[in-house]
């Protein structure tokens, strides 16, 4: 089932968020973990995307074709 899109954005700010500290915390040098971190803001960007590409009725929460 996929997650709203407010879930979405505000777990792509979490992870931006830590990986702001963690650059300012290691003077602006990317260790591993930022890596993965970024590696997570990706995937978080695409499923947000899909959920933006395939519009949902609110109600019910399938795909309809002609949802308005």
């Amino acid at each position: 089932m996929a997650q709203s899109k407010m879930v979405l954005f505000a777990r792509k700010i979490q992870f931006e968020s830590k990986w702001n500290e963690l650059f300012l915390k290691n003077g602006g040098n990317i260790t591993p973990e930022m890596s993965v971190l970024g590696d997570q803001i990706k995937k978080t960007i695409r499923e947000i995307l899909a959920e933006q590409e395939s519009p949902k009725n609110p109600r019910d929460e399938e795909i309809h074709l002609y949802a308005g």
